[in-house]
């Protein structure tokens, strides 16, 4: 009787052992092809395929415009997004948003459907003026003087035109920060460049 149930005892603990092998080779099967997605909802596949996109602009005008515009808001651009459009694979949507340095400049957003292929490829640049009493008070210092240019820093008009700016950062780039996406950099030749996922 006592060897029946050590014999059971031990045939017990021998399917186990088999049950956990034949799930670690379920799950090693299943894991088998995949590729790991980072933070940001991309797997490094889709990494490099975005890469390449963007590797397209490199030389063409696009990258001289990038320059342009960040000459011309004196300031690097604030947002730089691309994510893959939904129910077109291969097609990717860039958004460029720059925060000017002055009060006297405007936003400016590039917005680009890139196809692979320069003729079927969109591009948008748009600008608005900031949200800002335009000039400098007058010696009352109640009005501004129409006639003046604003020189002030941007910067300097406190949190409120902060959260301003940040509201149009968002609000022109509808969708593109939804996952899975990634941030990207303009770099000093005008080339654009994924960052890694945080």
């Amino acid at each position: 009787m006592r060897i029946v149930r050590h014999l059971t005892t031990r045939a017990a603990a021998v399917r186990a052992l088999l049950l956990l092998a034949s799930a670690a080779g379920v799950l090693a099967l299943a894991g088998c092809g995949s590729t790991p997605v980072a933070a940001d909802g991309l797997s490094s596949k889709d990494r490099q395929a975005a890469q390449a996109a963007l590797d397209v602009l490199q030389d063409s005008n696009i990258a001289t415009q990038l320059l342009n515009v960040t000459l011309q808001v004196e300031n690097v651009p604030a947002a730089c997004q691309i994510r893959e459009v939904p129910q077109q694979p291969g097609t990717y949507q860039v958004y460029v948003f720059w925060i000017p340095w002055l009060a006297v400049e405007p936003y400016v957003w590039l917005t680009m459907n890139l196809t692979g292929d320069p003729h079927t490829s969109t591009f948008h640049l748009e600008t608005t003026e900031p949200i800002l009493p335009g000039g400098r008070l007058n010696k009352d210092g109640q009005s501004i003087n129409r006639a003046s240019i604003d020189t002030t820093l941007l910067s300097r008009y406190g949190a409120e035109q902060a959260k301003k700016s940040q509201q149009l950062l968002r609000e022109h780039g509808g969708d593109i920060f939804t996952k899975p996406s990634a941030k990207c950099q303009v770099l000093k030749n005008g080339s654009l460049r994924l960052l890694p996922s945080a």
